[in-house]
């Protein structure tokens, strides 16, 4: 337009010049040129560059809109193959070094896109792999292995002794290398024992030879980091051996039971019957449901296709994710794993995904919940309701938490969600009967007043004791004094008197002597109720501090998916928990249930 607008005024000014001034017309010629090249050159500078594994990269920085994914972008928009995906986020991620998590962009951030990913992943020349040779870089192996943890370990420990001849620069590109392989994780500061994460493998040719030979390895795979990345992951023998890392890891193609009932477990209804039709501009679109699964999100009127064998051309695909239509498609491509394709599913139902490596705190009353799932998402809002956070697990084994938590955390809007493995058992660990074993009362409560709490302690540990006790003491030189002592009792054959009041060190060390009586001073002005009771149970011989305690409410063999976090003293050996805070009734099972008797204090 504005060159539209501007060539009359230019013509006319170049007929003035060259009229009144007799300025050939090659000059005007000159200038325009001029112009063309500083045109052309400012539009060079809008290419930027950076450096990925020595390389300089042409690209260009993005912002951030809402919404905006790392596949949506790469995918979708610029139409890269779907298969190579992994490869692209090794390259974005080596790129893009500030962006701590690709899995979630936050609106109006920038992120820096090579104008051709698609020439970046490609494999190294054999040049360029001698020339690393040559210069002592150690080029990717072609293996991998699989790698069991060991309680306790912690992935740099890992590294640097199965790597022991790196430095710490190229111990950090191990680790980034590491976190690339195993892309279904997304917490690497805690490594549970037992569980199984993929290395990669530097050997030379020679030793990589030798290894294949030996039992239990991995077979070999593509030279190149980015081929290695887009092939196929095998299939796991099978989703029963309680490796969750695995069937997370599993393809989503050959397991879509699985993924379904994950789906199902959102509480969104799976169609896989009958006919689907869609509307759009021009014509509907009939969809088999049996080969073509829909997922309703009925609160939202939402609907998810899922294209299982990629059979949706790339138009028709467009359209149907069109906001306005409300029935984006998933593609269930290859390599694209269970982990992988629930999240996408959720994105496209509407729930706003939350990191799974930090837990989701709820609080009741004086209770604290800590929960942990495979997948945890806000649900969609709806008006007048709270809005709810999901979280769903893998499980081999039903009911791993009992059915009454789950009913309480549900009405504090958090909603736990169990997904049982092909083959796994049924338990009725949510069904057990509340039959507190022990003899004693359920729930205890001791009297406010501080002499009466330490009345209430001494009983509960059925310590006979006496009260207000004249205990006459002998003093040097034929004198003589009565003392009151406020309680006397005998713990361990040791008899023991209690002050409510300071002692004089002389009448103190007159009754060590003469009555074989330890003394013990608690000023009840001074002292609180939790200074008193913690200072009550060291003199019993079972000290506890008032403090935060841990408890696993889940089941089977992640009980860490569900902690209970309560404050008080917990004295195991006498099989109580004593607080000053509320535990809602409806949880006073749960310490039953450990063996607990519950005392409060004021």
């Amino acid at each position: 337009m504005e060159g539209q607008v501007s060539a009359p005024w230019l013509k006319l000014s170049i007929l003035l010049f060259a009229t009144r001034f007799f300025i050939p017309a090659a000059h005007a010629q000159e200038q325009k040129a001029a112009r063309s090249d500083a045109a052309e050159l400012k539009l060079r500078k809008e290419v930027l560059m950076r450096e990925f594994q020595g390389r300089q990269i042409g690209g260009e920085e993005r912002q951030i809109g809402r919404g905006d994914s790392l596949w949506r972008i790469l995918v979708e928009e610029k139409g890269l193959p779907q298969g190579r995906f992994r490869s692209y986020l090794v390259v974005i991620r080596g790129l893009n070094p500030q962006i701590k998590n690709l899995d979630v962009l936050r609106a109006g951030d920038k992120i820096f896109i090579p104008l051709r990913l698609g020439d970046v992943v490609k494999e190294e020349p054999a040049s360029r792999r001698e020339a690393a040779a040559k210069e002592g870089r150690q080029p990717f192996s072609e293996r991998t292995i699989n790698y069991q943890v060991k309680p306790g370990e912690h992935l740099y420990r890992i590294l640097r002794e199965r790597y022991k001849n790196a430095d710490e620069r190229k111990i950090a590109q191990y680790f980034a290398l590491v976190k690339d392989l195993n892309p279904e994780r997304t917490n690497w500061e805690t490594l549970v024992g037992g569980e199984i994460i993929r290395l990669p493998s530097f050997e030379s040719s020679l030793d990589a030879g030798k290894s294949a030979r030996r039992a239990g390895e991995s077979k070999p795979v593509p030279s190149s980091i980015a081929e290695q990345r887009e092939a196929p992951e095998p299939k796991p023998a099978s989703l029963k051996t309680g490796d969750f890392q695995a069937a997370l890891r599993s393809p989503a193609r050959e397991n879509m039971d699985v993924l379904l009932k994950i789906v199902k477990a959102t509480g969104n209804e799976v169609q896989v019957n009958g006919e689907e039709i869609i509307s759009l501009r021009g014509g509907n679109v009939r969809f088999d449901r049996n080969t073509y699964p829909v997922i309703v999100n009925a609160a939202l009127r939402q609907k998810v296709v899922i294209d299982r064998d990629g059979k949706i051309p790339a138009s028709l695909k467009s359209k149907l994710n069109d906001p306005s239509v409300g029935t984006p498609v998933v593609p269930i491509a290859d390599g694209l794993s269970i982990a992988e394709a629930v999240q996408q599913l959720l994105a496209g139902i509407g729930y706003q995904q939350l990191p799974s490596d930090r837990p989701v705190i709820v609080q009741d009353a004086g209770i604290e919940f800590e929960a942990k799932g495979n997948w945890m998402a806000l649900a969609p809002v709806v008006s007048n309701k709270t809005q709810e956070v999901l979280i769903i697990n893998l499980t081999e084994q039903a009911d791993e938490i009992p059915e009454y938590l789950s009913t309480a955390l549900a009405k504090q809007g958090l909603y736990l969600r169990d997904v049982v493995l092909p083959g796994s058992v049924n338990s009725t660990a949510g069904k057990r009967p509340l039959s507190p074993t022990n003899g004693f009362r359920a729930v205890k409560e001791w009297p406010g007043g501080k002499r009466e709490l330490i009345d209430a302690l001494l009983q509960s540990f059925r310590i006979p004791f006496g009260a207000a006790e004249t205990v006459t003491v002998p003093l040097d030189a034929g004198l003589r004094v009565d003392t009151l002592v406020d309680r006397v009792f005998d713990i361990e054959g040791k008899r023991t008197g209690i002050f409510f009041r300071a002692v004089d060190p002389e009448i103190r060390r007159a009754l060590q002597d003469s009555q074989g009586m330890r003394t013990v001073a608690l000023d009840l002005d001074k002292l609180s109720s939790r200074e008193l009771i913690a200072k009550l149970l060291g003199l019993l011989g079972a000290p506890a501090v008032y403090s935060e305690h841990r408890f696993a409410a889940a089941e089977g063999g992640a009980p860490e998916r569900l902690t209970l976090k309560a404050w008080g003293f917990n004295l195991e050996k006498k099989a109580m928990f004593v607080t000053d805070r509320e535990i809602p009734p409806a949880l006073h099972r749960f310490f039953f249930e450990k063996g607990l008797e519950i005392v409060y204090f004021h």
